[in-house]
């Protein structure tokens, strides 16, 4: 006969009267095996209190061994049921508090320092929603983001997968690159908060792509342009150590054909070293003192044959020039670029006109410089060709290395794609700003913006 310890325990009113109140022991036995440990740990340490307790009564003052066994057993069972009820009540209230919304005031306490942490950190809870954000956060997502279920703010479904991750047990998952809109690139890394959040940390790798994505590009570009010069040479030199080894009319005019793309690959190599060199400096705002009345008047002078060749001239402004802050050296290039290009590509026979414009106007200061806060008045500088224009959709992009609306015509013009770019750079060295205007079949102009020195006065152009 069998007594069961299995969910199948015989009837004991079935057993004879001897056995009956054995399986009875043994079934109660089981059930109390079957108890939580933390309710038998309780159960023991009761009864160890009740029966010193009793014991001691006994001992002292007599009394029935039956009713202080009862009493004892009793005490045990209100004692141990009493105090498993309050530990139940604590760890529920626990279990509470930590699926609860964080109060304000918490949030406040406890996060306090993360708001001095330079990325966007949020709390998310088990069900995604978000509880709390830091100032980083609200300035990325919104401020209307906490509360907020992080699948309508993020939507991305490698980043939901890591914070179920998180909050079912994984302590962190690091990585997870969320895109926002447009370029832009977060990277996400997660730790599990507690029980039931995850605290999010988000950082914007979208400069550093950009970054990356222009030196691809720069590499590319750089080789792109050398590669037509060399193979050219290597051609050429080939052909005069061969077949045209005893033809000197072949080597005059293969001799001027490799001069000239030596001197393509010279004025390259230069515009990248200039390029290099102001984007190094560009942060430091030059102290020097130049005249652009002087500037203007040595690039016309330098130029002046180049523009007698297409029958065109350069004219320069009449009146009042003011001084600038600036370097000379850097300015002059600056001028020489864009007046040079206006010769390139202004229609043969027309004029090239360089105007200047003393502004006072405090709004129309604060457009064109809202980098210089101090400038009390700024010079313009326009140069303007009577050329082919340039489309409207190009305009944003000249100004990017190797950008060229006609590729072509631009090597053949002498161009290294690189000249927009370093008076771009150098002028907001300057703490100034370059400004683009052109109509197709009409011409374009390029006008620089540079705060005027007022310490030293206005110098009159000559004439």
């Amino acid at each position: 006969m069998e007594f069961g310890y299995s969910d199948n325990a015989p009837d004991r009113r079935r057993l004879p009267p001897r056995i009956a109140p054995i399986a009875g022991a043994v079934e109660l036995c089981r059930k109390v095996v079957t108890l939580p440990k933390p309710f038998l740990a309780l159960l023991a340490y009761n009864l160890v209190i009740w029966a010193g307790l009793l014991a001691a009564v006994g001992w002292t003052v007599g009394g029935d061994p039956a009713w202080l066994a009862a009493i004892g057993i009793g005490g045990t069972g209100l004692t141990t049921v009493a105090g498993w009820l309050a530990l139940r009540g604590r760890a529920d209230d626990a279990v509470a508090q930590a699926a609860a919304p964080l109060p304000a005031a918490q949030a406040t306490d406890s996060y306090e320092a993360l708001e001095a942490v330079p990325l966007a950190i949020l709390v998310v809870d088990r069900q995604r929603d978000i509880r709390w954000a830091n100032d980083g956060a609200r300035a990325l997502l919104g401020e209307a983001a906490v509360g907020r279920s992080l699948l309508g703010v993020l939507r991305h479904p490698p980043l939901i997968d890591a914070l179920d991750q998180v909050v079912a047990g994984a302590a962190a998952v690091d990585g997870i690159e969320t895109p926002v809109g447009g370029d832009r690139m977060l990277i996400a890394d997660l730790r599990r908060l507690g029980a039931e959040r995850a605290l999010i940390a988000l950082r914007d790798d979208s400069a550093a792509r950009r970054l990356e994505r222009l030196r691809s590009d720069f590499i590319a570009n750089v080789s792109h342009e050398l590669k037509t010069p060399i193979a050219t040479l290597m051609g050429f030199i080939e052909t005069l150590r061969g077949p045209a080894k005893g033809d000197p009319a072949a080597h005059e005019r293969f001799l001027g054909i490799m001069q000239e793309q030596a001197g393509r690959m010279s004025r390259l190599v230069a515009d990248l070293l200039s390029l290099r060199r102001i984007e190094l400096n560009e942060h430091a705002r030059p102290s020097g003192n130049a005249n652009l009345a002087d500037i203007l008047g040595h690039v016309a002078d330098a130029l002046s044959l180049r523009a007698a060749e297409r029958n065109m001239r350069i004219e320069l402004p009449k009146g009042e020039v003011g001084r600038v802050l600036g370097d000379d050296e850097e300015l002059t290039q600056v001028f020489q670029n864009l007046i040079d290009n206006a010769i390139k590509y202004g229609r043969a026979g027309t004029p090239v006109t360089v105007a200047a414009e003393q502004i006072l106007d405090p709004v129309e200061i604060k457009t064109h410089l809202p980098g210089a806060r101090q400038a009390k008045a700024m010079i313009a500088i326009s140069v303007a060709d009577r050329g082919e224009g340039i489309a409207r959709e190009h305009l944003p992009r000249l100004t990017e290395r190797f950008y060229r609306v006609d590729a072509a015509r631009s090597r053949d013009l002498g161009g290294t794609g690189l000249g927009l770019a370093i008076v771009k750079h150098i002028v907001n060295r300057h703490r100034g700003s370059l400004e683009i205007e052109s109509t197709p079949g009409e011409g374009s102009r390029f006008t620089v913006y540079l705060p005027r020195d007022e310490g030293a006065g206005k110098l009159r152009a000559a004439s």
